[in-house]
């Protein structure tokens, strides 16, 4: 063994490995526990969600969100494996919900409950678009 390696080095190096594992292993279940904790599912319509993302508060408000919106279909557009659905609101902000799974079966005019995760939403020009977006019902007009 080296002389700079003594018996009182190793022993001090193994109770730091020690200590810094263990403040990581804590931090690692107190980030888990903080981070899960604040999740939650939340309504909202789509003109709350448009208004929001105006205003810049959506991620303050909903970030944490999985978000059950019921609205009207007000326009269906794309193709291949993605579309996107435009949401009828009041005012020149728009609600959109991007869908990767196909065209959804519905219609303009129809009632639907769509779900999705606030985090993963993006701010376009004139809009908040959901991605990834899931068909939870549907009625007609």
């Amino acid at each position: 063994m080296p002389k700079w390696i003594t018996a009182r080095r190793l022993v001090a190096v193994g109770v730091a490995a020690v200590l810094l594992a263990g403040v990581a292993g804590l931090s690692f279940f107190a980030g888990d526990g903080f981070a899960l904790g604040g999740l939650s599912v939340r309504r909202a319509t789509p003109g709350q969600l448009a208004s929001a993302m105006q205003g810049d508060h959506f991620y303050s408000d909903y970030r944490e969100n999985t978000l059950v919106v019921v609205g009207s279909v007000a326009s269906v557009s794309g193709s291949g494996d993605t579309f996107t659905l435009e949401f009828a609101t009041s005012g020149a902000f728009k609600a959109l919900c991007e869908f990767q799974a196909g065209r959804p079966p519905v219609s303009v005019g129809d009632t639907i409950t769509v779900v999705s995760a606030a985090y993963s939403a993006e701010r376009r020009p004139s809009a908040v678009e959901l991605t990834g977006c899931v068909l939870l019902g549907s009625a007609g007009p």
